[in-house]
C-alpha cells in the first residue's frame, strides 16, 4: 500500500451489461480494439501517486484474470448498487486521503481529466468534486439543478424525472473524487432508492448540498468522453463526436 498521503482510485465494474449482448463481462468488452477497462486502468496508472482498486461482481474470475496485477480488487456479491460497491472497498478507503470512484463503462475519461479534477479538488478544498456535461441529446442520466449563481440546488435521479426536469441539459455522469474521510463518514446515510432497491452513490450529492459541504462540479466540454457504454450504439455515437472533434 502507498502511503496516507495517496488517491485511491475505485472502478465499479460489478455489473453486467445485459444490454450490450457480449458474451464477456461488461467492462472486458472491446472498444476500438481495447476492453473498455484498460482505457480507466491505463489512464489511473499514469499517475504515481494513484493506487487503483477494481469492484468485480458479474463473471468476477474473467475480470480478476485479466486485470492481473495492475489493480487491486473487492467482490461486490450483491448487485445493490454504486453506494454498495463503496461499502465492499471501505478497508482501502480508509488507507488513502482521497479516494476517485468512476463508473467501469466510460472509457475515454482520460488522464487530462483526472488530473484536472486533483488540481482542482486541492484548490478548493472540496469534500467531494465530480464531473459533468452539457448534453444535447436524452441519456439515462441523473440531471443537476444550477441557480441563476452557477451554485448547484439540487440532483433528481433519471427515475425521478418529469417530463420538465428532463429538458435539463447538465448531466451528472458518476465520476467522483472525495476526501476519504468524507466518503467514510457519509456512506451509511444512503439510502435505497424507492424506484431501483438500490443503494446509490449519487445520493452523496444531495447530502453534500443539504449539509453545506464543499462540493465542486467541474464542467467538462467534450460530452461524449463522459459517456457510459451501455449499447453498441453508444459506441457509433461516441466515436461519430471523438471522429469529427480530430477533423476540427
Amino acid at each position: 500500500m502507498k502511503n496516507k498521503s495517496s488517491y485511491l482510485a475505485i472502478i465499479l465494474a460489478a455489473g453486467k451489461g445485459t444490454r450490450l449482448d457480449s458474451k464477456v463481462p461488461k467492462p472486458l468488452h472491446k472498444v476500438n480494439n481495447l476492453p473498455i477497462i484498460d482505457y480507466l486502468i491505463n489512464a489511473f496508472s499514469f499517475f504515481s501517486n494513484i493506487e487503483i482498486l477494481t469492484v468485480v461482481g458479474h463473471q468476477k474470475d474473467k475480470l480478476i484474470e485479466h486485470i492481473g496485477d495492475r489493480s487491486f480488487y473487492v467482490v461486490q456479491q450483491d448487485q445493490n448498487g454504486t453506494g454498495g460497491a463503496v461499502k465492499v472497498s471501505l478497508d482501502f478507503i480508509k488507507k488513502h486521503q482521497n479516494v476517485f470512484v468512476f463508473v467501469g463503462d466510460s472509457p475515454f475519461v482520460h488522464k487530462d481529466y483526472i488530473e484536472k479534477m486533483m488540481l482542482s479538488h486541492k484548490e478548493t478544498d472540496a469534500d467531494c468534486s465530480f464531473l459533468y456535461s452539457e448534453f444535447p441529446f436524452d441519456l439515462p442520466y441523473a440531471r443537476l439543478f444550477f441557480d441563476k449563481n452557477k451554485n448547484l440546488e439540487k440532483l433528481i435521479e433519471f427515475c425521478d424525472l418529469n417530463n420538465k426536469d428532463k429538458d435539463v441539459v447538465s448531466f451528472f455522469t458518476s465520476h467522483y473524487l472525495f476526501k476519504s474521510q468524507f466518503l467514510l463518514n457519509q456512506i451509511n446515510n444512503l439510502g435505497l432508492n424507492s424506484a431501483t432497491g438500490e443503494c446509490n452513490l449519487t445520493e452523496i450529492i444531495n447530502i453534500c448540498i443539504e449539509n453545506k459541504n464543499m462540493i465542486n462540479p467541474i464542467l467538462i466540454k467534450e460530452f461524449w468522453n463522459l459517456m457510459g457504454i451501455n449499447t453498441l450504439d453508444d459506441i457509433k455515437r461516441i466515436n461519430s463526436y471523438k471522429n469529427y472533434d480530430k477533423k476540427n
